[in-house]
């Protein structure tokens, strides 16, 4: 089997790679490059490569141990506001690095309340550590039902707090009284938008996974233990193996969960099964990586423990694995068929 990514995908890596080792703030360095214009739709002013060439971005910065979860955020949002004037503007500031966008209540049930005057009540759940510019929020009414919404996360009634989460920077929402935007949301467009959220994010934690592992994989063959090498250990080695050839399955299936959206086809199942997964390989990965180092991997700068906290962070950023686990076979057992590749 040819694993081999195509030229164009291999030129898209290299540039990502040159533009995270420059001494450049990185959003910017990122938008010199066209991410994240890469993958938007042309009606929002992109290139319309679409979610093949953000896999491939996001890896990439899973990889480097720079998640950027403002990226996949705001393209998010994008995907569920109107191509009005108003998102080509977001869109154009979002492709320049600037401020992004955030989503409320969408991988979780809404927990903010809107008032019948359209007032917004409420905490939201982590966000990334930047000012955003306009939040999508999905609200609860007093008589149960759901309600879509923008919010100016700078406007009256609304304030951003600082909200660590596993250590790292992050911020939340707390709204108590935030005049809000009515904003119509279709169910497909809901779906189609969050399965690509879930495709990209489960790329950010497969390289997240790898990065862990390159880390390991040089300590123990660089250890020595009674004058041999630690990878020498066939406990070591072979546990090495098994999710390095997991990692290469899981990546395959990221990047065939792409193809199949970008093609229009239903990934529902494969979105969530994929993302799923890699959580749980990003954090396997990374908690090896921590062990095999010993205490040199529990030091707060060591690739091992960062690679851990961003696993850790990216790993319940859209919903806990067993969350997404049920949802996928409730998709599946729902189908006539399993999804063509994932689902067999």
């Amino acid at each position: 089997m040819d694993l081999s990514m195509d030229p164009v995908e291999v030129r898209l890596a290299e540039a990502v790679r040159s533009a995270l080792s420059r001494t450049g703030e990185t959003r910017s360095e990122l938008a010199a490059i066209g991410v994240p214009e890469l993958g938007l739709p042309d009606r929002l002013g992109g290139y319309g490569l679409g979610l093949g060439a953000e896999v491939v971005v996001d890896l990439e910065l899973g990889r480097n141990l720079c998640p950027l979860p403002a990226l996949r955020e705001s393209r998010l949002a994008l995907d569920l506001l109107p191509a009005d004037r108003t998102t080509l503007e977001l869109a154009a500031r979002a492709a320049k690095g600037e401020t992004p966008l955030v989503t409320v209540g969408v991988h979780e049930a809404p927990t903010v309340r809107l008032d019948e005057r359209d007032r917004l009540f409420g905490d939201s759940g982590p966000l990334p550590p930047e000012q955003a510019a306009l939040a999508v929020v999905r609200a609860v009414r007093s008589d149960g039902s759901t309600q879509w919404c923008t919010v100016v996360p700078a406007g009256p009634g609304a304030e951003s707090v600082d909200h660590p989460l596993f250590g790292l920077p992050g911020r939340m929402l707390r709204f108590s009284g935030a005049p809000a935007t009515s904003l119509a949301v279709a169910d497909p467009v809901l779906h189609t938008a969050l399965d690509a959220a879930r495709v990209r994010q489960a790329a950010v934690l497969i390289g997240l996974a790898e990065a862990a592992l390159t880390a390991a994989r040089g300590h123990v063959n660089r250890r020595l233990q009674f004058g041999a090498p630690l990878v020498d250990r066939q406990s070591v080695a072979h546990r090495l193996a098994r999710l390095v050839g997991q990692g290469d399955g899981w990546r395959l299936l990221v990047h065939e969960a792409a193809w199949r959206h970008d093609r229009g086809e239903n990934c529902r199942a494969a979105a969530a099964q994929v993302l799923a997964a890699a959580a749980e390989h990003a954090l396997d990965c990374s908690r090896l990586a921590i062990q095999l180092h010993g205490v040199r991997g529990m030091l707060a700068h060591s690739t091992a423990a960062t690679a851990y906290r961003h696993a850790s962070s990216e790993a319940v950023r859209l919903g806990a694995p067993r969350r997404l686990w049920r949802e996928a076979g409730a998709h599946l057992a729902a189908s006539p068929r399993p999804a063509p590749g994932l689902g067999e």
